[in-house]
């Protein structure tokens, strides 16, 4: 495979018109690693944060940076050690942050971190949920170690992350409230929201019930409230920035606090695969558009307004 493809890359850090359509080199591959020929991408707000230099410190990446880690395609080369894929076969996948992303009509994905695509689902709703669906699952079950029976808080439930939080914590038979504007009930009630809390006229941590686990998405001063409303012995689960007061707040309170780094998981993957493919998942699609410079550039605008109900995807 010597002819190029078409990506979409940075040359420098900054803002939306950084973005670029350029041909690159079609990746090599290791021994376990797949080739995929991209359908779909997933775009998440990690990709804008990378491209305003926000991540540079942890990944000092040489340019040009192809952007994104979610996506849908089918296997065009397989690495000799890899087992389980074959040529042909339709996969999704999330991978480790890189400067070979998803922006991309080739992407080459470690096997462990890629599943098989449902037959029942189409690429663009399965590019949206392994980031997604990995990042809710790590933070409630993993770090927040939510149970049957218990209740979890999830900020900003109408979002990509949030929209798949609210569903995982219902299947396993949480109490499930949620943080949305009004115009959204409706949207996270038929996810599987209990209780749902307009955040533009209630302050949740005034009229949110004791739970046993907030899952923040928001950061910042929700971060803070997030303690009022948490059992003592309860969990605080940030995927965002952690504010300056945070720990000290959860060992005022008695409550675990933690940060975490949501990384690709392959039993994760897979059982996210299964479960949408079996129709106990939905990946709400938001806006989609064709790949190109333009529309990644609109894509963006849309991801840093923080008000995107369900996924964004790219169709190459």
């Amino acid at each position: 495979m010597t002819k190029p493809m078409k990506a979409i890359v940075i040359n420098d850090y900054g803002d939306r018109n950084q973005l670029t359509e350029t041909e690159m080199p079609i990746p090599e591959i290791n021994d376990n690693q797949l080739l995929v020929k991209v359908v779909s991408i997933g775009v998440n707000p990690i990709d804008w944060k990378t491209r305003k230099g926000l991540r540079k410190a942890r990944y000092p990446f040489e340019f040009p940076i192809i952007l994104g880690q979610e996506m849908a395609g089918v296997v065009s080369k397989v690495g000799q050690k890899v087992t389980g894929f074959k040529v042909g076969d339709a996969v999704i996948g999330y991978g480790t942050p890189s400067n070979r992303g998803t922006y991309a009509e080739y992407y080459a994905i470690d096997a462990d971190q890629a599943a098989h695509k449902p037959i029942t689902v189409s690429f663009q709703e399965a590019a949206g949920l392994s980031l997604a669906g990995t990042t809710a699952w790590e933070a409630m079950f993993d770090a927040g170690h939510l149970k049957v029976g218990q209740t979890v808080l999830v900020l900003a439930g109408s979002g990509g992350v949030g929209s798949m939080a609210i569903q995982l914590a219902k299947h396993i038979g949480a109490h499930v409230i949620t943080t949305t504007s009004a115009t959204n009930d409706n949207y996270v009630r038929k996810l599987g929201a209990d209780k749902v809390i307009d955040y533009k006229t209630q302050d949740f941590a005034k009229v949110s019930p004791e739970v046993d686990l907030v899952f923040d998405t928001l950061g910042g001063q929700n971060q803070i409230d997030a303690f009022k409303v948490v059992k003592p012995g309860g969990h605080v689960i940030s995927i965002v920035e952690t504010t300056d007061q945070a720990t000290e707040l959860g060992k005022k309170q008695g409550v675990t606090f933690e940060k975490i780094n949501a990384h690709p998981d392959k039993d994760i993957i897979t059982t996210l695969s299964n479960q949408l493919g079996s129709g106990k998942l939905k990946v709400p699609i938001a806006t989609q558009l064709k790949f190109n410079a333009e529309n990644v550039q609109e894509m963006h605008k849309l991801s840093e307004t923080g008000h995107i109900v369900g996924k964004l995807i790219l169709n190459v």
